[in-house]
């Protein structure tokens, strides 16, 4: 019996690791035209990189991938400059709409920048993640000098890529997710070389000695399910409803041949084992839907619906607590079909071991080498503290245990063992170190959180704001993961309209060196909910806003402040 505790616990840490693994690389869509770059861009090769640079000794390059698009640029107008994040640059060309709807009216050049080891940007080809040696040059610090590297070249004459831009053309760094922690690390690294920074969804103090609960994202994820009308109790004990079904004959016979899922016939439920892996799969959709719970459908993860969790919540939404487990797996089971096979695909089957076949979950996430890179980060320099608790704080179980960096630590032995890693090879303050939680000595950084992504929670929270300084932080209700970042759509909550818009005038003041004013952000409007068919909206600025209705104020400050203030730009 204790040997089985034991094993019970092991397994639980593996499926929290390996889940933390992927939830941050959970817009990494490898799309049907991953060799060919989406038509609004060109592909272009950055091909004298420095592999290190903060040593002279070593003089070795590699190519980096750039996409971008000139065709609304003109001279004058700024850089907008995509901080490429966890995978392949296509994806995040797709998922940023903003950038290509701002850039006519701004006379802007887009340029994405493709992180070092992800994508097609591998420094040592297919050795890229063979060695330590080799990953070590995997590092945020790294990347963030690929960024001010190809920026400072591109304002050089005769330069690799062979476009020039004037020496003071003005860049504003985007990004989401990891990405915008990419972006507001850019701009606090690199300031003369980058005015302002959009960091959406951007879990920057998620890290060791953050101050952030490593409960925080489950919690989150809990109440976006409970506000659409679900019932807690339903989401609660389903997983220990599977667990008693698959430690039963009977229970597991039904669990194998159900009439709402079908199980891969490499995966069927034997054990108790099995029914975790059946928890695991279920939790997945559950908390993939919260990130993506956007108000039209989308299709880079699955194809969603518009609203999903509110469309899962249809099967949750029972009334009582009186159930018996084949119903409590029915509910949940039929709730995470909305992600799994929202388009009702014939023969579709749930392979719920990942070991066997992979993250049906991410299935279309970038593959190859890269899939190692977000492990690599965890365990050297990104050490992100997170798990469920269950009981009061969520719908899920408790997995945390005593010391959830040993977890980790585990973990990366597990991934990385093979090539000689051990708890040298990681620094959980890393972070802190090179960054900082403090936003101090910081300017000119947007932060939007949605509040119904669990990755809000890992963000900056208002109290952070500093208008005289340039800090913006807000939290826009209505919002999953960086749909700010996205492309405007008719269907956008009114709150998500009105951010972009007092967004766009603070971006204005950024790029214009002669503006002679603050801008302030005001409190977002109520959120209102359009009901009406769900399109495009491309060119529409300023989208029925105004200054007047939207809050937006701006502060003339005395000439000594602006001056000290726009020193910093």
């Amino acid at each position: 019996m204790r040997r089985f505790i034991v094993l019970a616990a092991l397994f639980l840490t593996v499926l929290a690791s390996s889940r933390r693994h992927r939830l941050l690389r959970k817009l990494l869509q490898k799309p049907v035209n991953y060799d060919d770059a989406p038509s609004n861009v060109e592909t272009v090769w950055y091909t004298n990189m420095r592999l290190d640079h903060f040593t002279w000794g070593d003089t070795r390059t590699f190519d980096m991938r750039v996409m971008w698009n000139n065709t609304f640029y003109k001279p004058g107008g700024p850089i907008f400059f995509y901080t490429g994040n966890e995978g392949a640059l296509e994806s995040f060309v797709t998922a940023t709409g903003i950038m290509f709807d701002l850039a006519p009216q701004f006379n802007a050049s887009i340029i994405f920048a493709e992180h070092r080891f992800y994508g097609k940007t591998m420094p040592f080809g297919n050795d890229s993640y063979a060695t330590l040696a080799n990953v070590g040059y995997l590092t945020s610090e790294q990347a963030l000098a690929d960024y001010a590297e190809l920026l400072t070249d591109l304002k050089r004459e005769n330069n690799t890529l062979g476009k020039t831009f004037p020496a003071n053309t003005r860049v504003i760094s985007f990004g989401g997710s990891y990405g915008g922690m990419l972006s507001a690390w850019f701009r606090q690294k690199y300031p003369h070389l980058v005015q302002g920074a959009w960091a959406g969804s951007a879990p920057l103090i998620y890290m060791h000695g953050g101050g952030v609960d490593p409960g925080v994202f489950d919690n989150i994820t809990s109440r976006t399910y409970v506000d659409n009308g679900c019932n807690r109790f339903i989401l609660a004990n389903a997983w220990n409803a599977v667990l008693n079904l698959s430690n039963t004959d009977t229970g597991r016979a039904w669990l194998n041949n159900n009439t709402i899922f079908t199980l891969d016939k490499r995966t069927p439920i034997r054990n108790q084992t099995d029914g975790w892996n059946l928890n695991a799969f279920m939790r997945e959709a559950i908390e993939y839907m919260a990130m993506v719970d956007y108000p039209y459908p989308t299709g880079f993860l699955e194809p969603l619906p518009s609203w999903p969790v509110k469309v899962a919540c249809g099967f949750m939404n029972a009334t009582g607590t009186t159930f018996s487990d084949q119903e409590l797996v029915s509910m949940v089971a039929q709730a995470s079909n909305v992600y799994y096979n929202y388009n009702n695909v014939a023969n579709a089957t749930w392979c719920i071991d990942f070991t066997v076949c992979g993250d049906q979950g991410t299935g279309g996430l970038g593959g190859g080498g890269d899939d190692l890179g977000w492990p690599w980060q965890e365990c050297s320099e990104i050490v992100m503290a997170m798990c469920a608790s269950g009981g009061a704080n969520d719908v899920f179980w408790s997995e945390c245990g005593d010391d959830i960096y040993q977890v980790l630590q585990d973990q990366c032995v597990g991934i990385f063992g093979n090539i000689g890693w051990n708890a040298s090879n990681w620094d959980i303050d890393a972070v802190k170190t090179l960054y900082g939680y403090d936003l101090s000595g910081s300017s000119n950084l947007i932060l939007t959180q949605g509040h119904l992504d669990p990755w809000s929670g890992g963000g900056y929270k208002a109290d952070q704001n500093n208008v005289a300084r340039g800090i913006y932080v807000l939290e826009i209700p209505g919002s999953a993961h960086h749909l700010d970042l996205r492309q405007p759509n008719t269907c956008d909550p009114n709150t998500v309209t009105n951010a972009r818009f007092q967004i766009i005038e603070i971006l204005k003041c950024w790029v214009n060196e002669n503006c002679d004013t603050i801008p302030v952000i005001d409190a977002l409007p109520s959120i209102s909910i359009p009901n009406t068919e769900c399109k495009d909206i491309v060119g529409g600025y300023p989208w029925g806003q105004s200054k007047q209705n939207s809050g937006i104020r701006t502060s003339v400050v005395l000439a000594f402040f602006s001056a000290i203030f726009y020193s910093i730009l």
